[in-house]
């Protein structure tokens, strides 16, 4: 390739067209942000009907103290991470948009709760699951009831581990990469306030 290229003469000329972003953009953003965060935490929420339900019942009807205990510890487990979804990763009440100065304000201050949400998912989300599903994997695994050898009772435990391990990672990988659009977002929004 030449010094003299057209095209990566033309390409270097070109003029970067400044982000901007109007009052109603940021306006609808900000909705539909808001509307994102209140669904997703309703969807969790449902879900985590649905497993206070399962291991309620498994907690009912398996006699093993084991099981019953992993159980009990998933469902407290749920219950934390209910509230904190209540608290921590809610959606922005009322108040708090009639409060703000802006809009953009607002949803700046949103983006910023939601993108602590997610970089800190194993301290609210998935780290109240691990002593319950511990207790759960190692009691299933060494039930009395079954009759397995060792080295089946330790193979069930580590294909327990390999399969919850690798679902915990996928979420924690997806809320990370969803932080970093968040962090993305917010940027933006920082160079459309800026100009």
């Amino acid at each position: 390739m030449s010094d003299h290229d057209p095209l990566q003469k033309l390409w270097t000329q070109q003029t970067q067209e400044p982000f901007e972003m109007s009052l109603a953009d940021i306006h609808a953003r900000a909705q539909q942000f808001q509307t994102r965060v209140q669904r997703r935490n309703w969807i969790e929420h449902a879900a985590s009907v649905v497993v206070i339900a399962a291991f309620g019942y498994v907690a009912w009807v398996v006699p093993d103290w084991g099981v019953r205990t992993g159980a009990g510890l998933i469902i407290l487990g749920t219950l934390y991470v209910m509230w904190k979804l209540s608290t921590f990763a809610r959606a922005a009440t009322l108040d708090e948009k009639n409060q703000a100065r802006s809009w953009a304000d607002f949803h700046r201050a949103e983006l910023v709760r939601q993108h602590d949400v997610l970089t800190r998912i194993w301290s609210w989300y998935l780290g109240p699951f691990v002593p319950g599903i511990v207790v759960f994997w190692f009691a299933m695994a060494f039930a009395p009831s079954l009759d397995l050898p060792l080295g089946a009772r330790l193979l069930i435990l580590a294909q327990n581990a390999l399969m919850g391990g690798g679902i915990f990672a996928a979420i924690a990988w997806l809320n990370r990469r969803a932080a970093r659009r968040l962090a993305r977002e917010i940027e933006a929004l920082d160079r459309a306030r800026d100009t």
